[in-house]
């Protein structure tokens, strides 16, 4: 287990310096906002580049890989399902929350849960490429979408070529495919930018949060939903799929805590970027990432 307590130190540290930032008047909250779109715009896609230009795309056709599709598709699908027949939303608002239910903490916490508690740091990669390569350009075109109000085709066409999100990965995707070498004076700078990205994701999440009650002002019904989905929901979806593939020991073990992992702070980026839902992608991730220790804890006892 400790892989898992060291992985959460390493996130709620960096939380507790934002928290600190905002207490002792360096960084104002509204302050939050400028800190998520410098990570949006400049850092995460730096960091993104580098992650994928050094990944290989072959996991994406992996048994993983479609565990991970699998399961984040399932989850997604029951959030809307339950969002439409309980607690309407306008279409921004209802895609954070999908995104919530569905979006893993891959790389913050995923990274060191698979290096120390899988025992195989490629365990993270295939949630982390769907996500980035799938996931991340669905949610941006939803967003875009409910924040316009009217559908634009070719605007959804052209999100990659606008999302600096996307941006990044695909030309990091291109890299890894071709061999093409990156000249240092161009690696060197992206690996400093995309040095900041989580720091800077993780102290505005904490910025946020300082004088401000938990759930005080929280939307509930789709906070402690997509929260019941992320953890508990998504973990058996992938358990099932997992079986249903064959996995077993150490793969199936990996599948389903790559699953359970919180809801990624990207979320909140992506909430705070487009101006909608974030008060939902707030108190959804600080109850995943407080409420999934448990939960991998039994993981690890059931499966291993």
């Amino acid at each position: 287990m400790t892989g898992v307590v060291t992985g959460f130190s390493i996130i709620l540290i960096v939380i507790l310096a934002g928290m600190v930032l905002a207490a002792t008047g360096v960084i104002p909250r509204e302050g939050a906002r400028y800190l998520s779109k410098t990570a949006y715009a400049v850092a995460s896609p730096a960091l993104l580049f580098m992650t994928m230009s050094h990944g290989d795309p072959s996991v994406l056709a992996s048994k993983a890989a479609v565990v991970a599709l699998t399961s984040a598709a399932i989850s997604a699908t029951f959030f809307i399902l339950l969002s439409r027949l309980f607690f309407r939303r306008p279409l921004a608002e209802t895609t954070i929350g999908v995104t919530a239910s569905s979006y893993a903490n891959a790389a913050n916490i995923g990274l060191p849960v698979a290096t120390y508690v899988v025992g195989d740091t490629s365990a993270a990669a295939p949630l982390i490429m769907l996500q980035l390569v799938i996931l991340a350009p669905a949610v941006t075109a939803a967003l875009e979408l409910g924040v316009r109000g009217r559908m634009d085709v070719w605007g959804v066409l052209t999100i990659p070529l606008r999302n600096p999100l996307v941006v990044g990965t695909v030309a990091g995707v291109l890299v890894s495919v071709t061999g093409v070498t990156v000249p240092n004076v161009i690696s060197a700078p992206l690996e400093i930018l995309g040095g900041a990205a989580v720091p800077l994701m993780l102290m505005a999440f904490g910025i946020t949060l300082w004088g401000r009650r938990p759930l005080a002002d929280a939307d509930l019904p789709p906070v402690l939903t997509a929260t019941v989905i992320k953890m508990l929901f998504m973990p058996l979806v992938a358990y099932g799929v997992a079986f249903m593939l064959g996995l077993e020991g150490a793969a199936l073990f990996a599948v389903v805590a790559m699953a359970a992992l919180p809801t990624a702070q990207n979320v909140q980026t992506y909430a705070i970027w487009f101006g909608r839902g974030e008060n939902i992608a707030r108190d959804v991730a600080l109850l995943t990432t407080v409420g999934c220790m448990p939960v991998l804890i039994a993981i690890s006892a059931l499966l291993t």
